[in-house]
């Protein structure tokens, strides 16, 4: 079937187009052939998952980098069909941190970390190109290689105004980080690295590639996406990660950091639904200031899960789309015109 028989197709309204767009991630913006040869162009670029595949999610941030580490569990063959309804891959959860890139002993600084610092802490010599650079480094070999993912995922940053006349130097300054993570990546891809216990850990080959936040909120809220203001959105989210956490089964925490981690997010979940007597079980001590430290991170940690399931999802659903429409692989001239 040719791209002027699918346009031809009653059921490929120009809406259904957008709506397959936004099921596997990609701009819905455009004509009907400039999404049809969208579309074609990424069931043309589609790389199967391996059963090994580790995918690092990464919501970016200075005072807030988050990151987890997900597999996905093998989808029940009855129910591999094209799906537009959200989140229908599970996940196991092996890694979940946030650290705070503005303290010092970034080795050492995670989430577990109570020190605190604010913002006029802070000298502007930290975050100049040479300082930014050894953050990145350090990162990136410390906390992100020796997790050995297949796949990388990082938050793409926009240049933000928040309607002021220019860009908040804060944003420009996650931009930079954005890059170098990029380049550092792209610099190490095939290198021989070292595994998370001082081993070797092979080469890395990840595919890294950039999520738009807006995507991953236009994917699970469709009726939300450009209606609600960032902190409801927000809101929205984190619930969503209690959810899949404590009641849907969807995210499976590996025992240890991530489980820990994962009973820290629902207990304040839960606290700032008002469930204070459920979350604050089994906290006591210095863990309540562990507690504080995880609140109020909470949207960030969420940011970080929900990115990496949501792009799984736009791969099984891709993977879907393309066995239901073989034809989206044939090559037709000019279908290029869209990449």
């Amino acid at each position: 079937m040719t791209t002027t028989s699918l346009l031809k197709e009653t059921a490929l309204t120009l809406l259904t187009l957008r709506s397959v767009c936004a099921s596997i991630g990609i701009s819905k913006t455009g004509t009907k052939p400039v999404l049809v040869q969208r579309i074609r162009h990424a069931a043309r670029n589609y790389q199967p998952l391996p059963p090994e595949a580790r995918i690092l999610s990464i919501d970016m941030g200075i005072r807030n980098f988050a990151f987890s580490l997900l597999t996905p569990v093998a989808p029940d063959p009855s129910q591999e069909q094209f799906k537009t309804t959200p989140l229908t891959t599970p996940v196991r959860l092996h890694v979940w941190k946030c650290l705070d890139l503005t303290l010092p002993a970034l080795s050492h600084n995670t989430i577990t970390s109570t020190k605190t610092c604010t913002l006029k802490d802070l000298d502007p010599a930290d975050f100049s190109p040479a300082a930014m650079s050894r953050h990145a480094v350090d990162l990136v070999q410390s906390h992100l290689l020796p997790l050995r993912p297949t796949h990388v995922l990082i938050e793409r940053q926009r240049f933000r105004s928040g309607g002021q006349a220019a860009v908040f130097e804060w944003t420009l300054r996650v931009n930079s980080l954005e890059a170098m993570l990029h380049a550092l990546f792209a610099s190490l891809y095939g290198k021989t690295l070292d595994g998370a216990d001082g081993t070797e850990g092979g080469r890395f080959e990840g595919r890294v590639e950039s999520v738009l936040p807006g995507g991953v909120v236009n994917y699970l809220y469709t009726d939300l996406a450009g209606k609600v203001d960032g902190q409801r959105i927000k809101k929205v989210k984190t619930d969503t990660v209690g959810r899949l956490l404590r009641d849907e089964g969807m995210v499976m925490p590996e025992p240890g950091q991530a489980e820990k981690m994962a009973r820290l997010y629902v207990g304040q979940w839960e606290r700032a639904g008002r469930k204070q007597g459920r979350a604050e079980k089994g906290v006591r001590g210095s863990g309540k200031g562990l507690a504080r430290e995880v609140r109020n991170k909470l949207d960030d940690l969420a940011d970080a899960v929900l990115q990496g399931m949501v792009w799984l999802q736009w791969q099984r659903n891709l993977e879907a789309l393309i066995k239901e429409r073989p034809e989206l692989l044939e090559h037709v001239e000019g279908s290029e015109l869209a990449e």
